[in-house]
This record gives structure tokens, sequence and C-alpha cells, in this order.
């Protein structure tokens, strides 16, 4: 049974993807991908774990601002690749606890809503779109079975989610499989969301900004629906999704399968 969330001690939501079975009856390989959140406040500890799994690149989904706010503590053994999957952050990493009071405190739908955009966007922005392109073409350059590829953004659950949404897809995961890893998000993040939560609490903050809050901190599966209902809308499927907006040939995908597949 493989372990999926690993013991990070400053940090959370660290995932290992592999142990996953395929449709066509094959497996993920163990120690070759993990999803993150951020790097910055790693402990030596943690630093150690991550080299253990020999972490050969660190894809770096955030926005410029982001990584200028929290640089990650890269991996000894690992290159460092910044991947902006947006320009400028969508998903409210950046903005302060006022700012977002100011929008939220008063609508208790509003974290959800933004989330929601997020995900259009995540699927149909272009310059997205180009990134996970990107991501996708790190991956086909590590064909090393004794290297880990570690991608992150800042919570671990968005662009990171969306990253491995497609790059589940395209190794033939079942689709119900790639749901659950999506939202074990809630799991592998329970303690730190609820640290915020009680926060908030002993701030006496309005019911409405928690709800919010906790909507942007959290995944849920309306989330992933509106990215799934805007891939049919738009390309009628994930798998030509990937092929026609990602450009992934079926040469990409036979090689992604023969690498990251037992």
């Amino acid at each position: 049974m493989v372990s999926r969330i690993l013991p990070i001690e400053n940090g959370h939501n660290f995932r290992e993807l592999g142990g996953y079975q395929t449709l066509d009856g094959k497996t993920l390989k163990t120690k070759r991908l993990l999803r993150t959140a951020n790097l910055a406040d790693l402990s030596p500890k943690d630093l150690a774990l991550l080299n253990s799994y020999n972490v050969s690149v660190d894809i770096d989904l955030r926005s410029k601002d982001e990584r200028q706010q929290a640089p990650d503590k890269v991996p000894v053994s690992a290159k460092y690749k910044s991947v902006p999957i947006f320009k400028e952050d969508q998903t409210e990493s950046t903005t302060t606890e006022a700012e977002r009071y100011q929008r939220y405190t008063n609508n208790p739908l509003g974290g959800q809503m933004q989330m929601q955009k997020v995900y259009q966007e995540l699927v149909q922005d272009e310059h997205s779109i180009k990134m996970y392109r990107q991501f996708f073409e790190i991956l086909l350059q590590q064909s090393a079975d004794n290297q880990a590829t570690l991608f992150h953004c800042t919570g671990g659950k968005d662009r990171t989610g969306m990253a491995a949404y497609y790059l589940l897809n395209a190794l033939n995961v079942p689709e119900p499989v790639i749901r659950q890893d999506y939202l074990l998000t809630n799991t592998a993040s329970q303690q730190h969301i609820a640290q915020r939560m009680s926060r908030l609490a002993a701030k006496h903050a309005s019911s409405g900004f928690i709800k919010s809050t906790h909507a942007l901190m959290s995944v849920q599966s309306a989330y992933l629906d509106t990215a799934t209902t805007t891939i049919k809308q738009n390309w009628g499927s994930t798998q030509n999704y990937l092929q026609t907006a990602l450009k992934l040939s079926k040469s990409d995908i036979n090689q992604l399968r023969a690498t990251y597949l037992n």
C-alpha cells in the first residue's frame, strides 16, 4: 500500500502519485512523481526526505509575486524550473487578509465563485495552456527511473491539481481515481485549514469571510466539474484537450506511459 501523504513537518499537501492503477492494468511507478504545496518553509528534515526521493527537477507553477514572497527551498539534487500557470496569481495566494476580508465578509459564496472562475481560466487561458504544455515538456525529459519530478504551486491544489489531472489522464488512470486524488487535498491540508479557521474564529471574523476563506483553501468537486465542463464544451473530451490544446502527440503519450508506468 503506497503512503500517499508525505510526513512533511513544515508544509502541507505533499503527496506521492505512484501506485495508481491504469485502465489497462499498469501501475504508476513510485518515487517518480510528487505533487506538493510550496517549499518555502521546509525544515532540514523535510529537505532530507525529498532528497531521499532524488528529486531531479522542481517545477514551480506559481506567479512571480508568489515566488518572490516565498522562494522555494530547492532539494539539493534538483534543477529549479519556473512555469507560471498564471502571469499574476488568481487564487488569492498573494492578497492580504484585509483585502480578502473586505471582499468576502458579506459574501459567503464569493470564495467558491472565485475558485470556479479560476478553474475556467486554468483550462482556457492561452498563457495557462502554454505553461501546461511546458510542464509536459519537462516531464518528457525525465527518463531516469531513479529520479523524481516534483511539481507545486502555493497550496498544491488548483494549478497543481489540474497539472495532476492532465497527467493522470495522459497516463490512462480512471476518472474516479483521478477525482479521488484531486479531493485528497482536503485530507492532506486538513490541519493547515483547521488552524486558519481557528485563527479567524478567534478574531471574531464574519461567518461569510470564514466560509469564503474555507472555499479558497480547500477543493470541491464543483471546482473540478467547472474545469471538465469547460473542457467538454470547447474540446469535446479531456483526451482531445491533451492532444489539441496541450499538443501532446501519440508519441508523447506513449513516452509518458513508458517513463512513468510499470
